[in-house]
C-alpha cells in the first residue's frame, strides 16, 4: 500500500471511530470536529514513519488518533517480527546460526 492510500484508509478509519464515539457520546460535537480539523493541518502525509509521529502527536490529545496510532504501531511490530523469523529461518537453513542470533538479538532488543 502506498502513502497516499495508507492515508485514505487512516482517514476512513478515524471518520468511522469518530463516528462511533458520537454516537456512544464519547466525544462531543465540537471535539470531533477539532480532531477532525486537526487531522487535516497535519497533511500531507509524506510517508509511513511521518504518518506514525503525526498520529502520535494527535494521540497525545485525542483517544480517536490514539487508537489508530496504537493499531498501526501494533501492525508495524508484527510485520518486523515476521520478517525477523523469516531471515533467521532462511540463516538457519544455511547453517548460518550465527546470522540467526545476531537477527535474534536484534528482534529482542527492538520488540
Amino acid at each position: 500500500m502506498d502513502i497516499a492510500q495508507e492515508v485514505e484508509a487512516v482517514k476512513k478509519e478515524l471518520v468511522e471511530l469518530i463516528s462511533k464515539h458520537l454516537r456512544e457520546n464519547k466525544i462531543e460535537a465540537d471535539k470531533a470536529r477539532q480532531l477532525a480539523a486537526d487531522f487535516l493541518a497535519v497533511l500531507p502525509i509524506q510517508n509511513h514513519q511521518d504518518l506514525l509521529e503525526k498520529l502520535k502527536e494527535l494521540g497525545d490529545k485525542y483517544q480517536e488518533a490514539k487508537e489508530i496510532y496504537v493499531g498501526k504501531l501494533g501492525a508495524d511490530t508484527n510485520e518486523q517480527t515476521k520478517l525477523a523469523l523469516t531471515t533467521m529461518r532462511d540463516a538457519i537453513a544455511q547453517g548460518n546460526m550465527e546470522q540467526a542470533i545476531t537477527v535474534a538479538k536484534t528482534l529482542n532488543q527492538t520488540g
